[in-house]
């Protein structure tokens, strides 16, 4: 179980199907659920070869003490099967039943959280909206897609703010961590080619690392 005061708070995000990365890097980590805080900060699956895989081990790491946010694409699954499960084009339509047809990930997806608050830390898969005084004020649609109007303004929180769905790429013109003054964005661009990220919080001390997909 995890530990009240954990030595490290560890955020990873946008994992995007690609399960050997982001095993790799939890052991590069030596993630231990009794002595750290693991933090997934969402989108889980689409784009690469084994989105199943990485939501069963998401599922796994929560049991043991983990905290995994929803992303835009976890919604959109969640929102199909309360739809009806309709058709949809070749690719998502053998994902997303593939999904609906597991009854633990069925189960696990629609109860994943939109945002974690720690003590230094706000962990959200797009952002905040910046203009309210107060977060949680913030829509569910900007929790999972807000772009340019959050990351490329302050914000009224009070603590830093982890986030994903961007991509590093686009907020830097690299794959890295991207450290803003108020927020820090960790989508290594996994989707696209890229990398799986971690930022690390080890009592304030900020380091990152990536492994390539």
């Amino acid at each position: 179980m995890q530990s009240a005061s954990p030595e490290r708070t560890i955020f990873i995000s946008d994992i995007h199907g690609h399960l050997r990365p982001f095993l790799r890097l939890l052991a590069k980590l030596e993630y231990r659920p009794g002595r750290d805080q693991l933090v997934l900060v969402g989108d889980y699956i689409s784009g690469g070869p084994d989105s199943l895989g990485v939501l069963h081990l998401v599922h796994q790491l929560c049991g043991q003490g983990a905290v995994a946010l929803r992303g835009n694409h976890e919604d959109a699954v969640a929102h199909w099967m309360r739809g009806g499960m309709k058709a949809l084009g070749p690719v998502r339509d053998k994902l997303y039943r593939s999904i609906a047809a597991d009854a633990t990930l069925a189960a696990f997806l629609p109860t994943l959280p939109y945002a974690w608050e720690g003590d230094r830390w706000i962990a959200v898969h797009a952002g905040i909206d910046p203009d309210k005084p107060d977060w949680r004020q913030t829509s569910k649609r900007d929790l999972l897609t807000i772009r340019e109007r959050f990351y490329a303004r302050p914000h009224r929180a009070g603590k830093r703010v982890v986030f994903g769905h961007t991509p590093c790429m686009v907020l830097h013109g690299t794959h890295d961590v991207w450290y803003g003054s108020d927020k820090v964005g960790i989508d290594g661009g996994a989707r696209h080619g890229g990398q799986v990220n971690a930022l690390v919080d080890a009592g304030g001390a900020l380091t990152s690392t990536a492994e390539p997909v």
